[in-house]
Formats: C-alpha cells, structure tokens, sequence
C-alpha cells in the first residue's frame, strides 16, 4: 500500500515601486507505507520535496527580479533601506535600457492607487489625458500596464507633481 505526501512552497517578493511578484510550487509524491515505519527516512523523503519546490519557486521568483545578476556592492550590515534604494534604481536603468518592458502581468493594486493618488494631485490631468499619454509611451491603457511600465509612469508622474516633467501628449 502506499501513501501520499504532499508539500507546497509559496514565496512572494517585493518589486520596486509597490509592485511583487510571486511563486508557488506544490509536488505531491507517493511513497511505500515502509517510510512510516523510518521517521528519518520518511522526514527525509518530506525535506527533499520540499528542496525541489523551494528550488522551483526560486528559479521562477528569479525571472521577475530585474538584473537578478548583478551584483551588489554593499554587505548584508548595510541597512535595508539602502539596499532597496540601490534595487530600485538598478530596476529603472533596465527600464531606461529596455523599453520592451517585459511583461509579468497587469499592475499591482499599489501601484494603480498610487497612480491614482498621484494624478490627483497634479493640476489639469485627468484619467482621459492620462490614458493618452500611457498609450503614447507604452501602446496601450494606464489599466493594461505592467508592472515595469508602471513604476515608469508612477517615476514620470513624480517628475510631473514636482514640475520636472510636463504630462503632455
């Protein structure tokens, strides 16, 4: 007779500009009622499963990370604000080098509020000249963007609130 065992690995990581990304991993495997008489073999059995999905999960969490390959110059005593400081503009030189902005789906809720609250906040845009502007830049709506192009429009709507950048199409 045999048994299931099954595990699950869930991760979510934190993107610049209130964006995330997230993987999931779950193996189910079957294994001969002997393992239950070997508590090591079958705790054994149980963390192997759950390497393999950690594995998984970071090999997929990896290709949302921008520039996953480059590395750092600061030592893990450095504060972490500073590390996200120097994440975050690694994440808009690889916007600035590759306007593809590659796609992982839609914006995050964070980052379309933010929007929202930062287009309030400048004079004489509204949601209409907003959605011209995106589809100008990025080829479609303020609703259908990234989350790349996302952080690219909440760092030009910055620019905008603080007078550095017209909003104009």
């Amino acid at each position: 007779m045999t048994i299931k065992i099954n595990v699950g690995v869930n991760k979510k990581i934190g993107l610049p500009d209130y964006g995330s990304a997230g993987g999931h991993c779950t193996i189910e495997i079957e294994a001969d009622n002997s393992v239950l008489q070997d508590p090591e073999q079958f705790l054994q059995r149980v963390q192997d499963a759950y390497e393999v999905a950690r594995q998984s999960v970071e090999e997929e969490l990896a290709h949302h990370r921008p520039n996953s390959s480059t590395s750092r110059s600061h030592s893990n005593k450095e504060p972490e604000q500073t590390q996200r400081r120097e994440y975050r503009q690694e994440y808009r030189q690889e916007y600035r080098n590759d306007n593809s902005a590659s796609c992982y789906g839609i914006a995050s809720a964070k980052q379309q509020q933010f929007i929202a609250s930062l287009v309030k906040g400048i004079r004489g845009l509204d949601w209409r000249k907003l959605d011209k502007y995106c589809d100008t830049k990025f080829g479609k709506a303020c609703s259908q963007l990234s989350p790349k192009e996302a952080s690219a429009l909440i760092d030009d709507l910055r620019a905008a609130k603080s007078g550095e950048r017209s909003m104009s199409v």
